[in-house]
């Protein structure tokens, strides 16, 4: 296979983007591949080929640590990628020439695979100079907007951690996303496989004793490394001999620099400066331990090189580590720089026996991370990738439609064109035209998110008819069960923002009908919460109105339901108006009342017992007689609330046909 890997970093620099391509790069020659390496250099003009490496112009920003950054298009590069043949190009960076390789392989219809090297959330303090709030919102957002365009725009993405493909979810990015750890030459960072008496010698020429016991910290010295917390932790280690090493370079190095003066560290925290590459596995072999601070690691390189050098990791808790550190046993967590002194001490204290088996876990932590392990994994993501883009549809038609445009998309295994509603933001971005060829995954998504503007459309014709909560608009898109949760509350969030959806609106809306129709305040709080409206919020709404106005509601309503207590005794009619009130929602001491005040005085008791009796009567004689008739008239009056006396002495005074029912 014949393979680019395009990267705006490579070597001779010094980083874990460099290290992951170059373990690649090698393991892809011994499997037989030929690999071609697109990067840049510093210049403005012309484009440099040696051998299989092509070097393009780029600028040198030395405020980003000497960073490169090329125009996005070079015609000539062009031409020569061309002559490649390329079967797949893996892109390594997102920005220069990650966007050159993106066109390339647009025009000349090339599968593309990318890595997310680099946790740029942690890296807006570049751009964020004076540290303003409103300018750190607005970074990350870019962020998080740029990412998930430019890595749904390949046919797959490798994510070196299970945090960096966690990231990318959150970002929203629907391409596959493969976890594979990059890769090392295991065997170079090897000590029993270096030269001892180099080793020695490196020590010397630092001025390092034998007595001494060195710390290293190997990598970019920038802000996101946090390399001031174990400087600071230098200040509550006691034991002269225990020293500090900083190997590298970067933007920071002159600040920390000053920082180790002002503690007066000089003679316990020595920086060495930007080191060869083939130097680095030495450093860590006259090392007894490793350190970072960092939380910004995507996978984190140099942890894995310290442990592959048999040194245990002194490090931040994060989630990159937690199959590489293990407390007590290859290495040890910190928070604070007082924390990281009491490690150190506590390492330092074991027995030579203790710290041979931690330096003994620690190698064995890395052995997953094996290069041909790393090279198996990224071929099947180059093949699944290729398969992917060979699946892919050629768009035959395009209509515009409203505020939409219908595209007609085919390939060699459907019979029919399948017809696709997108939106006008996609189809820019794509920049799809008459027999553009889109793969099979961003089809898929497109019709997906056909499915979603449907719902969305669908959401909108409902509000316009009449309205509804969040709650029952959550609960009508998932009635058409093809939006996952997120999907809807995306969805959600965009109607609020439009104005379609209001909450707050809604329940002020409900609150003024529901008053003005004598309904109670427990009546309008349990249908508003039932809609999905907070209890809190409709309670502190119904604050503005009184008791006063409760009351006057409660007495409407108990002169309606005087017509439903007909044929009762007073008190038994007074009090079925109050449990009445009291289930429509009105509180016990405003029913109670309401019940008491309203007027029953259009009969008294006696005539209310005899229209009660006579009911009764007519209700039952037709199937009772005589004294069983009698007997139920009774019961039937008094279960209505009459005295058992009245009841007797209002019987006595009717006439009954048989007079045997007295007997």
């Amino acid at each position: 296979m014949r393979i680019g890997l395009f990267s705006d970093t490579y070597a001779p620099e010094i980083n874990g983007v460099v290290s992951s391509i170059l373990t690649l790069q090698k393991e892809l020659e011994k499997n037989g591949h030929e690999v071609f390496i697109i990067t840049n250099r510093k210049g403005f003009l012309t484009t440099q080929r040696d051998g299989n490496v092509l070097r393009l112009p780029g600028l040198e920003l030395k405020w980003l640590y000497g960073y490169k950054l090329s125009t996005p298009y070079h015609f000539s590069a062009r031409d020569e990628i061309r002559k490649m043949n390329l079967d797949v190009i893996h892109v390594h960076t997102e920005f220069g020439v990650g966007m050159f390789a993106r066109i390339v392989a647009k025009y000349l219809n090339i599968p593309v695979v990318s890595t997310y090297h680099t946790m740029y959330e942690d890296y807006t303090h570049y751009i964020n100079r004076f540290d303003i709030e409103e300018v750190d919102i607005i970074s990350k957002k870019f962020v998080t907007t740029f990412s998930r365009m430019i890595s749904d725009n390949v046919q797959g993405v490798i994510a070196p951690s299970e945090k960096t493909k966690e990231t990318l979810l959150k970002y929203g990015v629907k391409t596959p996303i493969y976890t594979i750890p990059t890769g090392l030459e295991l065997e170079k960072f090897d000590p029993t496989q270096l030269d001892q008496e180099r080793v020695r010698k490196l020590r010397e020429e630092l001025g390092f004793g034998k007595e001494d016991r060195i710390i290293v910290y190997i990598g970019r010295i920038a802000p996101e490394k946090s390399i001031e917390i174990p400087i600071e932790g230098f200040r509550y280690v006691d034991d002269p001999h225990t020293k500090l090493m900083i190997v590298g370079g970067g933007p920071q190095l002159e600040e920390l620099k000053q920082l180790v003066q002002q503690y007066g560290l000089q003679q316990q925290v020595y920086f060495t400066g930007v080191k060869p590459r083939e130097d680095v596995p030495y450093y860590y072999a006259m090392s007894d331990a490793f350190v970072s601070a960092s939380l910004s690691e995507t996978q984190g390189m140099t942890f894995i090189e310290a442990l592959a050098s048999h040194l245990p990791v002194f490090a931040r808790p994060d989630d990159v580590l937690d199959q590489l550190v293990l407390e007590g046993k290859s290495g040890y967590f910190f928070q604070t720089p007082q924390e990281f002194a009491m490690k150190i001490q506590t390492f330092l204290n074991l027995s030579e026996k203790e710290r041979v088996a931690i330096r003994s876990q620690a190698r064995a932590m890395v052995k997953p991370y094996d290069g041909n392990m790393f090279y198996t994994k990224v071929m099947s993501v180059y093949y699944q990738a290729i398969e992917d883009f060979e699946d892919s549809y050629e768009v035959t038609k395009i209509k515009a439609a409203e505020d939409t445009m219908r595209i007609y998309v085919i390939n060699d295994k459907e019979d029919e064109p399948i017809k696709i509603t997108i939106s006008l933001d996609d189809y820019f971005l794509l920049k799809i035209q008459k027999h553009t060829l889109l793969d099979r995954n961003t089809v898929e998504e497109l019709r997906h998110k056909e499915q979603l503007l449907h719902a969305y459309r669908s959401c909108i014709r409902k509000l316009s008819v009449r309205d509804y909560t969040t709650k029952e608009m959550r609960r009508y898109l998932a009635s058409l069960h093809v939006l996952k949760n997120e999907e809807m509350d995306q969805l959600l969030h965009e109607l609020i923002h439009r104005g379609y959806l209001n909450d707050y609106q809604y329940m002020m809306s409900k609150i003024e009908k529901m008053h003005h129709s004598y309904q109670s305040k427990g009546k309008i709080i349990k249908a508003l919460v039932e809609k999905g409206i907070p209890h809190d919020d409709v309670a502190n709404a119904l604050a503005q109105f009184s008791d006063e106005d409760e009351s006057v509601k409660a007495m409407r309503v108990a002169e309606k339901l005087k017509l439903s207590v007909k044929d009762k005794a007073l008190s038994t009619k007074r009090r079925a108006i109050a449990q009445k009130l009291m289930g429509q929602g009105f509180e016990y001491r405003i029913a109670t009342h309401a019940s008491e005040e309203v007027d029953l005085a259009d009969e008294d008791d006696s005539a209310a017992l005899r229209k009660a009796m006579e009911k009764a009567k007519r209700a039952h004689m037709r199937k009772l007689h005589g004294a069983q008739l009698k007997q139920k008239v009774i019961q039937t009056c008094i279960r209505k609330g009459f005295q058992s006396g009245d009841v007797l002495a209002m019987m006595e005074e009717m006439e009954w046909e048989n007079e045997e029912m007295d007997q």
